[in-house]
Formats: structure tokens, sequence, C-alpha cells
């Protein structure tokens, strides 16, 4: 058994925990020792015990494994930096979850409930996949990508590091999309994106260039 802190006790991070929970009723994994954030304390509504703040990581020891439960790309980003030379990342995926064995996942990435995907799919590090997502054939899908519940990507798609796609996203086959994109709940994407922006609607359209990462 590894032992196993979340960061994060918002939503998310509690959703995490469940996902846990449902990893070692299949198998036991993962010692779930509680959660760590720096604006909440005491415990989750389910009982989680809530630690103390991040700093509280590094009083512990042995050292546990970590899961970043924070959907924020940027913030994912910067806390993986900052810990990653002293803990060590969990890869968590739901037992639900259906892929064939053409599939990789990075380190610290979070594969929820009844996520599909099909046949040579890339996902890498630290990307959050929420429930009931699917991934076609032949998709790349880089660093630090937020995917929200019930996006559905068609294959042959190249996505860069660091985007955010809200609820019910569509992205049709054979496009590229930039890094850093935020993709608005619905929005169906069918030509390719460039960098740093923000596009809504059916079908996506740019609404908004933002500031790329310094």
């Amino acid at each position: 058994m590894k032992s196993l802190v979340i960061v994060g006790a918002s939503g998310f991070g509690r959703e995490v925990a469940c996902l846990v929970e449902d990893i070692n009723k299949v198998k036991p994994q993962y010692n779930l020792l509680g959660l760590v954030d720096d604006a909440l304390e005491g415990a989750t509504v389910e009982g989680f015990p809530i630690l103390g703040d991040i700093n509280y990581l590094y009083s512990m020891n042995p050292k546990p494994y970590i899961s970043i439960a924070i959907a924020n790309p940027i913030i994912r980003k910067q806390l993986a930096a900052r810990l990653k030379k002293d803990f060590k990342f969990a890869t968590l995926v739901h037992p639900s979850v259906s892929m064939s064995p053409y599939v990789t996942i990075g380190e610290g990435s979070i594969i929820c409930r009844n996520t599909l995907f099909t046949t040579n799919v890339s996902i890498g590090e630290q990307c959050i996949i929420n429930v009931n997502c699917s991934v076609g054939h032949d998709t790349q899908i880089g660093d630090f990508n937020s995917i929200m519940s019930h996006t559905a990507i068609a294959g042959d798609v190249y996505i860069g590091p660091g985007c955010y796609f809200g609820l019910h996203c569509t992205v049709i086959n054979m496009i590229s999309l930039g890094e850093s994109g935020t993709y608005g709940a619905g929005a169906v994407v069918v030509n390719d994106m460039p960098a740093n922006i923000v596009a809504v609607g059916v079908p996506a359209r740019v609404v908004k260039k933002v500031k790329g990462e310094a």
C-alpha cells in the first residue's frame, strides 16, 4: 500500500478521494492519509481529514505519494514544479475506465469514472480527464490539460499543453489545438486553434486572446 495525500480539498479533491476508495475496492493500492489545502481545515463533508496546508507535506516522514486535484492548469503546473523535487506523483485511473493496451498515461494524471480511450492515445503528465469523457484513436493530449465531464475528442487530434475544456465540449477529428487554450462549456471545435485563446460556441470561435506564460 502506498501512502497518498491529495493536494486540494475542494470539490474535485473530494471526488479524487472517492476515486481512490473505488480503486482500493478492486485492488488495495493506496493508504489515503488525507488532503492538504491552504484555505480549508478540519475534514471534508465525507469525513476525509484535511491535514493542514501544503507545507504540511514537508513535515511528513516518510514522504507520501501525492495527487494534485486542482482543475486550473496554471496552478497545477506551478504546484507540480514546486513539489516534484521532494515527492512522487500518483497516477490515478478509475477502475471503470475503458482503454486498449495501446494507451499511455503520464505521471500524475487523474482519469475519472467511465472515461473511454480507444487506441494509440497518449495522455501527458498531470492531466485531469473527468467523468464520461471519450478520446479517439491516435490522439495526443499534452501535459497539464484539464478536460471536464462529457467531453468528446475524436481521432487524430493534437492538443497542446495547459488547455482547459469545459463541460460537454466536442473536438472533431484531424485538428490541432495550441497550448493554453480555454474552451467554453458546450463548444464544438471544428478548426485548428492557436495558442493562448478563449473559444466558445458552435462552432467554436475565438473571443479573446490571453497572455501566455512567461
